[in-house]
């Protein structure tokens, strides 16, 4: 089928930012903030590709993702900011 990089980049940085979740309410602190990293990370690749105009994925994510995206950031930054 065809490749959507953008959507796996947007499931694979909230799947790192539910597990970030996951370990900071089991107080796994340390755990947490490398989710929390890795997560932000494939959000920051994903903005990159979506900026890039010859990539064309621009238009591969809706605007509830993007919202999704948007989300997840702030909940990342907020809750490496806690700790």
């Amino acid at each position: 089928g065809e490749r959507r990089p953008a959507a796996d980049a947007l499931r694979r940085a909230l799947d790192f930012k539910t597990q970030g979740t996951q370990c900071y309410r089991d107080k796994k602190y340390r755990e947490a903030i490398g989710k929390y990293h890795r997560a932000l990370l494939e959000m920051k690749g994903l903005c990159r590709a979506l900026g890039d105009p010859d990539v064309g994925a621009r238009s591969a994510l809706t605007e509830e993702q993007k919202g999704a995206v948007e989300s997840a950031e702030l909940e990342c930054y907020n809750s490496l900011a806690v700790k």
